[in-house]
């Protein structure tokens, strides 16, 4: 009778860990094969017959439909280029250049992944109405308080994250992604 009693327990303790560590894989904010690009993480094999069966489940737990390979890639920022959380208290300011794409969007989002539309109703930023200095660089400014040139609201989220969405790109490949340069996210100021 003891053995049955050590037994079932074993068998009870043995599912237990094997569903915990499952349910801890799943919630994951990031796949396996996450490759980063200083404050930016992208998932190049999102979306494909290469995706980890990890990824998977984490797409079907959130219901997010990833980008196809042919389509284009995703980036996501959770933090400034120094590493702290992005949040509505602070100022940040995106600098760099294009990343190569026929299109591009800047979004930001809540840590879900839902879109934060601010007072003016501008969610997001695309490359065909991005305003870009003579050398082809941009800047945008992601604040609560309205900011002249490219600005982005962040008025209605405690936390934020930028998405970069390149559609028709070159830098899917693993390779091609890792020589990719991002523009910086720098925090301005904070209230």
């Amino acid at each position: 009778m003891r053995t049955v009693a050590v037994l079932l327990i074993g068998i009870a303790s043995a599912a237990a860990l094997g569903l915990w560590s499952a349910w801890l894989a799943v919630r994951s904010p990031a796949p396996v094969d996450t490759i980063e690009l200083g404050a930016w993480q992208a998932w190049p094999n999102a979306g494909t017959a290469e995706a980890d069966p990890y990824s998977r489940a984490r797409l079907a737990r959130t219901g997010e439909i990833p980008l196809g390979s042919g389509e284009g890639l995703v980036l996501l920022a959770l933090t400034d280029d120094s590493g702290a959380p992005l949040t509505t208290s602070c100022e940040y300011r995106v600098v760099g250049q294009t990343p190569p794409a026929r299109l591009w969007t800047v979004a930001v989002e809540d840590p879900d992944g839902h879109v934060i539309e601010g007072d003016n109703g501008a969610a997001a930023l695309g490359s065909d109405t991005l305003l870009r200095a003579p050398d082809g660089s941009f800047q945008i400014v992601l604040s609560p308080t309205p900011q002249t040139g490219n600005w982005i609201s962040t008025k209605d989220a405690k936390h934020f994250r930028v998405a970069v969405r390149l559609y028709d790109t070159t830098a899917r490949t693993g390779t091609e992604l890792t020589t990719l340069f991002m523009p910086r996210i720098a925090r301005d100021g904070c209230a």
